[in-house]
């Protein structure tokens, strides 16, 4: 009589857990992207939000906010970094490039991947002096009376932000930007950014918005929004703020 064996042999679940392991790969790999898809929703989400704050500042204030110092080096040494909090220094602001200020603006201070947002703002649009009677360049039809009490900014002024399609800086995206708010998305924390992803890190005035990308060496996952200088005037002058 034969003894019946009813195990399975080490080939048998080596086979299995193969199968296993690959079924499993091909459902996490979507997953994964449907995740960071909705991620990136929601930060985009946070940014219109924080566009549509930035705007109501200015109707309120006259003047966009100044970033909070990341760091206590140069004009931060006397300002409170990484609080949230606008950092003004002798009515000028402290740095033009920073935290966005959280606290400030009453929003959340970071994105979906829990990274500070980066926000950059022209000072001319910024401080609390009362505006120059021109822009940067100057522009036709500027005259003496464009300059108005308590606003920092006139109808002349011109933002000193520009962002391109890439850190070649072939093509113009948008120009003239009073300010700029950056995500650094999900690779900011674990991975070298890409030359594009770089120059949204330093601290120029120049910054790239292109297509999300996950090539290698090429790859992309920063998301931007800016003030547009011809938004802001116009809501300046329905509201009063400007003549």
């Amino acid at each position: 009589m034969h003894k019946i064996n009813n195990g399975f042999t080490l080939i048998e679940l080596a086979m299995v857990l193969l199968i296993l392991g690959l079924l499993l790969s091909s459902f996490l790999a979507p997953l994964a992207a449907r995740v960071e898809q909705q991620e990136r929703d929601n930060t985009q989400i946070q940014l219109d939000e924080i566009e549509e704050v930035l705007y109501g500042y200015v109707l309120q204030n006259a003047y966009l906010p100044c970033p909070d110092c990341s760091d206590n080096t140069a004009d931060c040494v006397a300002q409170t970094a990484n609080d949230g909090v606008e950092d003004i220094l002798a009515n000028t602001c402290a740095v033009e490039v920073g935290n966005l200020p959280w606290v400030t603006l009453g929003v959340k201070s970071t994105d979906e991947w829990l990274n500070i947002f980066t926000y950059r703002v022209d000072d001319t649009f910024a401080d609390r002096n009362i505006a120059a009677t021109y822009g940067t360049p100057l522009q036709a039809g500027c005259v003496n009376t464009s300059a108005t009490l308590n606003v920092s900014f006139s109808l002349c002024s011109d933002g000193n932000i520009t962002v391109f399609d890439s850190a070649a800086a072939t093509n113009t995206v948008a120009a003239f930007i009073p300010a700029i708010v950056v995500s650094h998305g999900k690779n900011f924390s674990d991975n070298v950014p890409s030359a594009d992803e770089t120059e949204n890190l330093n601290s120029d005035t120049t910054f790239v918005d292109k297509d999300y990308s996950q090539e290698s060496g090429s790859e992309f996952d920063d998301m931007l929004i800016w003030i547009s200088p011809y938004v802001l005037k116009t809501m300046a002058v329905k509201s009063g703020i400007l003549p």
